[in-house]
């Protein structure tokens, strides 16, 4: 009935729609939770032309996804924007963040049907239909919220990631190099995340890694970001063994060596997602922000977090700027022998997500 109403609104039914643009500039993470928008469009529109917008370095993420005909990003350039998008000549655009000037450019592109959230600054302006957007869910579930507006079904939230020939023969290589090639299981560590209060101690991470490889005769794996420095290092130095550190690799690498990984642990970060997205068992540390609003809820992934603390069910990633203490205390909680104890219960150790 909602998709009936919206095409007698607009005079443009959605069976008729042949092109459309979907938009989203994010991190890492964010971006990955998108995914199953595009799944849901695809399945609903199987013979349309399917553009994904993104951030700049954020191609990679959706690049070998088979849902899409096209992927764009976006140019700092207004005109120039604004031109790459209409000679595409789309019939709808799906905005899926509430930024006032993304619904600005698609309506000065001329893609007549606009559906989005309720933008901060412009309200429902310029929107064909305009969609509340509600943080108390899952973040996969809010994007998700804009296309069930449209009457598209969308039972599935699980995101993925496909990765692509080259990702994969680098992953080979990159082991290969390492004489990893051998049935001891492969772990990943990823113990950093945007700011160090949303980080479990390194110390933590240290002997979590000597335990899961004596535990498991484990190969151990420290991955970090680009802008973390020296982190990687600061828990390998407190190590009784030596772990691998991967701390330089496109998106695509690091999704191409996490889908061979056996068992992920991270902070609440980009990784993690795209951890979950490759379909690799992930516990997930949560310390700052909110476990329902981002934790993984789906089958094979497990999240531990500090009990009873409202905090992580109310505040929004600024406000923890001025609760950084509170972050730590949660994390503070959080012990080895805890998340020992998730890895046990967690079906992980008979296949990688690549079997």
């Amino acid at each position: 009935m909602e998709a009936e109403r919206v095409g007698r609104h607009k005079a443009l039914p959605l069976e008729q729609i042949q092109g459309l643009l979907i938009i989203r500039l994010a991190p890492l993470g964010e971006t990955v939770l998108t995914t199953p928008v595009i799944r849901a469009l695809r399945n609903h529109f199987p013979d349309a032309y399917i553009a994904y917008m993104v951030a700049p370095t954020r191609e990679d993420l959706v690049s070998a996804n088979p849902h899409l005909n096209e992927v764009l990003t976006y140019q700092p350039s207004v005109p120039k924007l604004i031109y790459q998008i209409a000679r595409r000549k789309f019939q709808m655009a799906v905005v899926l963040q509430p930024t006032f000037r993304l619904v600005l450019h698609t309506f000065l592109a001329r893609i007549p049907f606009r559906v989005g959230f309720e933008t901060n600054t412009g309200g429902r302006k310029l929107l064909s239909l305009a969609v509340p957007n509600n943080t108390v869910q899952h973040e996969a579930q809010r994007y998700l919220d804009v296309v069930r507006a449209l009457g598209v079904e969308a039972v599935d939230d699980e995101p993925e990631v496909f990765v692509n020939n080259a990702g994969k023969a680098w992953v080979d290589n990159f082991l290969a190099d390492l004489n990893l090639n051998d049935n001891c299981p492969l772990i990943g560590l990823n113990p950093g995340a945007a700011t160090s209060y949303r980080r479990w101690p390194d110390g933590n991470f240290a002997l979590l890694g000597d335990l899961l490889q004596k535990t498991y005769d484990a190969h151990i794996l420290i991955t970090t970001g680009p802008r973390e420095g020296e982190l990687a290092y600061h828990v390998a130095n407190q190590m009784a063994h030596s772990p691998i550190i991967v701390n330089s690799t496109t998106p695509m690498q690091l999704a191409a060596l996490l889908q061979r990984c056996h068992l992920y642990i991270s902070n609440d970060t980009g990784p993690m997602h795209l951890s979950t997205a490759v379909k690799t068992p992930t516990i997930a540390l949560f310390g700052a922000s909110n476990p329902i609003q981002w934790g993984p809820p789906w089958d094979k992934h497990t999240v531990i977090a500090r009990k009873g603390c409202e905090f992580m069910k109310t505040l929004s990633p600024k406000e923890w700027d001025e609760h950084a203490a509170i972050a730590r205390q949660n994390f503070a909680v959080l012990t080895p022998d805890m998340v020992i104890a998730a890895v046990e219960k967690l079906e992980w150790k008979n296949s990688s997500a690549t079997d």
